[in-house]
């Protein structure tokens, strides 16, 4: 997080960044104020760093979590938040916050495409391209060029095409909607610009382009370099996507150059030709050099033939169009190129040069057809050529021209075919055609051959490229017929299966036949050969059809008015002057049209003026005609939906009153008759003290209303509520219009006077309904009491907005309506402040009146509930610019009036937590980003900026949080901080986001403001580790439940693991709390027995599991602050029984460097700890045995085995942890008199053990014995090659003679050979012979021990296990001793 942010002003931030909490320093230095595009553009570098960070970390695994069905949808989910905003939200930025003038929209855009797309997400992308070793996230690149490339012609976008280029909101200046925006109904395109801003908005679109266009280029080209991955199939993969990636890239690139020497830019066209060509030059390389290398996949070659047809399409010659070739014009489709649309002059680029490309490539595909692979290649030649250099075309040609010749030189001997004169004797020439082509394949040398995929590909190859290009129609023709006249068969290898061999041959059927049935057969006369290589397959009948249509279509080319008409072939003339003569006659009528509908709907509604809203013409006798002219028009009978009767009957006086006030008296049956004649209850007397005095009249009618007797007629009656009626309406619009008034008035002071005086109005006015103007705004108070969470205090606000209606319309005016931006800004008092100070002034002055009591109170909550709801909606439609910005402005305006208030309310505190909860619109956001559709990314985009601003909102609130925290008195900053503390624990719902600003809040912010806030943050968090344990209390049987059920077996050997789903949800609801509590441990640390004790109540299992997990946290901070040595032993005189668990793993997680001091602290705690029979715990030793040297454990072993056996094992795992490497090792000591090793190695446990001298300190030999079969039974950590070793040691001391065998030693043998079978061959023809010439037989109980297992392995039945040899070692006694015991056994 760089800063808290408003929406409409920059904060002040002193929320650290450091995520060990450290305090910053922070000094009010007054507002600063900073460029608002300069922040945009740094919050856009922060989304686009963090999805490319991202992308970089990703494993380049198939994650099924993510939804994506394979690898490459889920890089390109990844990618797509860095497409939104390269291609779309960078230009709305720009658009959004320029400064000023045309010059600072353009400096705008090009500061923002300089950092976000030049220097930072192409380069990047290039990057992954060129050296990721993973090959889905170069693919994965690759794809990013083409679809930003798509992306950045859309409206809006860098490269915005949808405008014309003179228009002001072309390209990324315009709206981003498109030429069709409704903003422009008038000018569609905008006003044009002036020439020279034209010209630089030219330049600067054509450098974006060519800029993207190399950065594609090069990544392709990286991709195509031989050798990127070692593993073939990753290598060809990743070559097939740069094959693609250049399929793509070379119209756009082709076209560009055409636009840079058509400008005379011959520098700039160079630039991006180089690349062009050196990426033609890399797919050949890797088609035509590198397959003889390797066996390239299929999917390549066929991509790389597929990358061939491309390059002869765009440097070829494409025919003149029929249609144009009248009107002396040659026109290219806008997705096509041909060598027509290269223009001339340029020294290096000339159609020549791509011509000759052209005949090559065309001649390879050719030759890949009737040879089926590519022949060899003379190595001399091909030498010779790469080495000669020159232009960048040369060296494609040089590549391409021995493939060529190499098949030139087989064609050359093929039997010549002449072409028919005409159509009249083509089955007598027919007969005479030679289709043979006397080529022996399975005796060729071939550098490759093709498989059934890329044949396929090359035979479409030659078939698009005879119809598109009708040059190449007869070559191809000739070509295809001779192959189909001879298809492959299986003599010619086995690269080719049965089913390939018909799958080919059936495509060269159909090819001949689609090129026979096209008039270029008949106009190239090669008609015949394609008959003559069908009627191979037995296709006459199919081929005369073809033909047939053939010469049709190329009659009629040339044939008369009368022939095409038969034909029903219709050909648009050149009739362009007869043509838009005949559109303009059709518009002029149409528009007449138009013009007389409009009048005549426009006659007809003034005709029903009077039945939909009468306005009355200004002129009398006019207002006169149009009423009796409307008489007639009103309906005999009341609407039906009209229910209340009449109040006024209608009578002429009323008919000549509604023409006299212009239609303003037809208001008094809704009792508005103070519009009318309001200027009648006043008595005005110029020279008297008071010139304004309330009517006489008036006075008499208020007189009349006061008594309320129910005895009084029924006419005074309804009189007197008529009355009352219009007394409250008037009341209520004028609360209206001062609120209005407020907003637009030119003296400050006068507004503040007026919101003053509607405020007081507001609480004199019980039960007063607003005017219709504000009826929104005491809707909008009602939905947000709707919201609060407490039942009572949501029915006792609603009993206040019921009462005083007008002051909850004015306490939510401001999540309601768009406030001016002047009155946003201005100095004057809100009117929310306005009626809050009116509030508490009625409470204060007037306690004992119960229609006051608690006003300021329920106001303030109405005030900030309707700010929050206002939030609430915003986040609920994210494309509602208009909600967004009013939820910003409340919000504004909630922190600039908080701090001028005299008093907040803890409710009212509480609810600005809601304002965090933006989990929604953040998972909605997240939703977006994974779509893959092109069409949503505009959505994703305004998803992801109402998500922004709901972050921005969220950090209000949290400055607010933080404003009261430090300005407020005791209560309202313990509740402040109780907020702050509990949106950082997660007990209120906050996005991740937000919960992160929240703990760097407190432990950045208010934990280290002074002593006060220090207490209430520990307090507040103290308060939620306990509300984190009561959960746990009460999950515990649930949790139970699902772990016996759980099948999760791997999670079950690490204590630390959530063993089920249940215990994993709860385990990340405790997190949050834990997490801030060790936070504040390592400020405080004689807490941390508050959090051991805590966590350790019984049945919060849940919650020590949560806490343990997250312990190494708490000691490497806790260490590196205070002391290892020192923290441990200040924790350890904290806990208690109850803890142990808790301390011990906090020990544990200490041991990060070999530390005396740590070692001789736990020494201490031990003896500290030391029970009521004197017995030390051996438990607080074991955190540290890992990093105690070897000879120290030796003395601590029997200490260890005479403890419990979860101790004994948990001590032997932890003094092997440091050396697991050196599992199976024995290690000497360097120096004996000065021991230095640490820790001990597997062997070194299992050969310690048996060392053992149990007796000497007062073990109980089967305990001795209990421990070693323990071990052995652990077979997952003391393995059969672990046993091996350590017997080895033993054995292969007592060899020496320094050592006699330990008692144990024959035990763990005949142990072992029982459980590891793979151990027989090594014990019965290595150990055992190794303990005869030790002379074992010497000691009686090892001698009993030894053949004992003799016999176990001689009776075993393993094939290759005997221990013959081993038993005819022994001495004749012994061995008589052997049989005479085993024997027969």
């Amino acid at each position: 997080m760089n800063r808290l942010e408003e929406e409409d002003e920059p904060q002040n931030n002193n929320l650290a960044e450091d995520d060990n909490a450290q305090l910053e320093d922070v000094e009010d230095t007054g507002e600063q104020h900073e460029d608002p595009l300069l922040l945009a553009i740094d919050d856009l570098e922060g989304r686009v760093v963090a999805a490319l960070d991202e992308v970089k970390l990703h494993p380049g695994v198939h994650d099924p979590s993510s939804g994506a069905v394979t690898i490459h949808e889920e890089m390109a989910q990844l990618l797509r938040p860095v497409l939104e905003v390269a291609a779309h939200t960078g230009p709305s930025v720009a658009r959004t916050y320029f400064r000023g003038s045309t010059e600072g929209l353009d400096d705008a855009v090009e500061d923002v495409y300089e950092r976000l797309v030049s220097d930072l997400v192409l380069p990047v992308l290039l990057e992954m391209a060129q050296s990721d070793q993973v090959a889905a996230k170069r693919g994965a690149a690759l794809e990013f060029f083409r679809s930003f490339w798509k992306e950045a012609h859309k409206a809006g976008s860098w490269l915005d095409a949808t405008a014309p280029p003179i228009s002001s909101v072309a390209g990324p200046y315009g709206s981003g909607s498109g030429s069709n925006s409704a903003s422009h109904h008038h000018h569609p395109h905008g006003p044009a610009l002036p020439r020279l801003l034209q010209v630089r908005r030219k330049d600067k679109r054509l450098a974006r382009e060519g800029e993207i266009l190399r950065y594609w280029l090069q990544a392709a080209i990286a991709c195509l370099t031989p050798g990127v991955f070692t593993a073939q199939n990753a290598d060809d993969a990743t070559a097939s996507r740069g094959v693609l990636a250049a399929s793509a890239a070379l119209r756009p690139s082709l076209k560009h150059i055409v636009q840079r020497i058509k400008a005379a830019d011959d520098r700039g066209a160079n630039r991006l030709y180089s690349p062009v060509m050196k990426l033609i030059e890399s797919v050949l390389q890797r088609l035509l050099l590198s397959a003889s290398d390797s066996r390239s996949s299929d999917t390549l070659m066929a991509s790389c033939i597929k990358f061939i047809e491309i390059v002869v399409l765009c440097c070829s010659r494409k025919p003149q169009d029929p249609t144009t070739r009248r009107r002396g014009a040659s026109t290219t489709p806008q997705e096509d190129f041909s060598l027509e649309d290269l223009p001339e002059g340029h020294p290096l680029i000339t159609r020549e040069s791509l011509e000759s490309i052209a005949d090559y490539a065309f001649t390879v595909l050719r030759g890949f057809t009737i040879l089926g692979g590519q022949v060899k290649i003379d190595d001399n030649v091909l030498s010779g050529m790469m080495m000669s250099g020159g232009s960048p075309s040369e060296q494609v040609i040089n590549i391409l021209k021995p493939a060529a010749l190499a098949y030139l030189d087989f064609e050359s001997n093929f039997p010549q075919i002449s072409a028919t004169s005409d159509g009249n004797n083509e089955n007598d020439n027919m007969d005479t055609l030679n289709l043979e082509t006397n080529l022996d394949r399975s005796s060729l040398e071939f550098d490759f051959r093709l498989g059934p995929k890329p044949y396929s590909v090359a035979i479409n190859a030659l078939s698009a490229l005879a119809t598109h290009r009708p040059g190449c129609f007869q070559e191809a023709a000739i070509c295809l017929s001779r192959r189909a006249a001879h298809p492959p068969n299986q003599d010619e290898g086995p690269h080719l299966t049965f089913v390939a061999i018909k799958a080919i041959s059936s495509q060269l059927k159909s090819s001949c036949l689609t090129l026979l049935r096209n008039a270029l057969s008949v106009s190239t006369n090669s008609f015949s050969v394609l008959q003559k290589a069908l009627k191979y397959f037995d296709m006459e009948a199919q081929a005369e059809k073809a033909l047939s249509m053939a010469k049709q279509a190329h009659s009629l080319k040339t044939a008369g008015r009368a022939a095409r008409n038969r034909a029903n072939v219709y050909y648009e003339w050149d009739t362009t002057t007869s043509t838009a003569d005949e559109s303009d006659r059709r518009l002029t009528k149409r528009q007449r049209e138009t013009d007389d509908a409009l009048a005549k709907m426009r006659a007809a509604k003034a005709l029903r003026g009077l039945g939909h809203g009468i306005q009355l013409p200004t002129s009398m006798s006019d207002a006169v005609d149009l009423v009796l002219a409307n008489l007639e028009h009103l309906p005999k009978k009341r609407p039906p939906g009209s229910t209340k009767a009449r109040k006024v009957p209608v009578t002429l006086e009323m008919v000549i009153d509604s023409i006299m006030t212009n239609g303003a008296s037809l208001l008094q049956e809704e009792g508005r008759w103070y519009e009318r004649d309001g200027g009648s209850a006043w008595d005005i007397d110029i020279n008297a003290e008071n010139k304004f005095l309330p009517s006489r009249k008036l006075l008499e009618a208020m007189e009349l209303m006061k008594s309320d007797n129910p005895d009084d007629p029924e006419e005074v009656q309804k009189k007197r509520k008529l009355f009352e009626e219009q007394a409250s309406s008037a009341a209520a619009d004028a609360c209206g219009r001062i609120f209005d008034k407020s907003f637009h008035s030119r003296s400050e002071s006068l507004a503040d006077f007026g919101r003053s005086v509607a405020a007081r109005l507001a609480y004199t006015l019980r039960g007063v309904a607003p005017s219709a103007d504000n009826e929104a705004c005491v809707s909008m108070a009602k939905s947000s009491i709707s919201k609060v969470q407490d039942s009572d205090q949501q029915r006792k606000l609603g009993e206040f907005v019921d009462l005083y209606p007008l002051a909850a319309a004015g306490l939510s005016l401001d999540a309601t309506l768009a406030i001016p931006d002047h009155a946003m800004h201005s100095d004057t008092t809100s009117v929310s402040v306005r009626f809050l100070t009116e509030a508490l002034m009625q409470q204060d002055s007037s306690p004992e009146d119960p229609y006051f009591h608690g006003i300021y109170e329920y106001a303030l909550d109405v005030c900030v509930a309707s700010c929050v709801n206002a939030s609430i909606v915003a986040n609920e439609k994210p494309n509602d610019l208009e909600k967004k910005k009013i939820a910003s402005q409340a919000v504004s305006s909630l922190q600039r009036d908080l701090p001028k208030l005299p008093r907040l309310s803890a409710s009212s505190i509480m609810q600005l937590c809601s304002l965090c909860d933006i989990d929604g619109i953040t998972r909605r956001a997240l939703e977006a980003s994974k779509k893959s559709s092109q069409d949503s990314v505009a959505e994703a985009a305004a998803i992801h900026a109402a998500k922004g601003s709901a972050e921005k909102r969220a950090t209000a609130a949290l400055l607010i949080i933080r404003d009261i925290a430090f300005q407020r008195d005791f209560e309202d900053r313990n509740v402040a901080v109780q907020c702050a503390v509990g949106i950082a624990a997660g007990r209120f719902p906050a996005s991740p986001v937000i919960q992160d600003k929240a703990l760097k809040l407190v432990m950045n912010v208010l934990f280290p403001r002074n002593e006060a806030l220090g207490r209430a943050v520990v307090d507040a968090a103290t308060e939620e580790i306990e509300f984190a344990s009561e959960d746990a209390v009460n999950s515990y049987d649930e949790i139970a439940k699902a772990n016996a059920e759980s099948k999760n077996e791997a999670a079950k050997k690490n204590p630390l693991i959530p063993w089920s789903e249940v215990e994993k949800q709860a385990m990340d609801r405790m997190r949050k709390p834990a997490i801030l509590f060790m936070a504040l441990c390592v400020r405080r640390t004689d807490i941390i027995g508050v959090l051991f004790k805590i966590s350790s109540i019984e049945k919060a299992d849940v919650l020590s599991k949560t806490v343990r997990s997250s312990m190494q946290k708490l000691a490497k901070a806790a260490a590196t602050k205070h002391g290892a040595a020192s923290i441990a032993f200040d924790v350890a005189s904290m806990t208690g029984t109850r803890e142990i668990s808790l301390l011990l793993s906090f020990l544990e997680n200490l041991v990060s460097t070999p530390d005396q001091d740590l070692i001789d602290a736990c020494f201490k705690i031990q003896d500290s700890k030391t029970g009521a029979d004197g017995k030390k715990d051996p438990r607080y030793i074991v955190p540290v045995v890992s990093v105690m040297k070897r000879n120290d454990l030796i003395k601590l072993l029997p200490d260890f085995v005479m403890a419990d056996d979860k101790i004994f094992l948990a001590a032997l795992v932890r003094m092997g942890a440091r050396v697991a490497r050196h599992a199976l090792l024995f290690r000497d000591e360097p120096d004996a008199d000065a021991p230095s090793l640490q820790g001990m190695t597997l062997c070194e446990q299992i050969v310690y053990l048996h060392k053992l001298d149990f007796a000497a300190v007062d073990i109980p030999q089967k305990r001795y014995l209990s421990a070693i079969k323990l071990c052995l039974e652990d077979d997952a950590t003391y393995n059969d090659r672990v046993l091996m070793f350590a017997l080895d040691q033993i054995s292969g001391v007592f060899l020496t003679g320094e050592e006699k065998l330990p008692l144990a030693f024959m035990r763990t043998c005949i142990l072992v050979c029982t459980k590891h079978e793979s151990l027989h061959t090594w014990v019965s023809q290595v150990l055992l012979p190794r303990l005869i010439d030790g002379k074992i037989y010497e000691d009686p109980r090892q001698w009993a021990g030894w053949m004992r297992c003799a016999h176990m392995l001689e009776k075993s039945g393993d094939s290759g296990v005997h221990a013959h040899e081993a038993i005819a070692k022994l001495p004749p006694e012994q061995l008589m001793q052997y049989q005479s015991k085993w024997a027969g056994k």
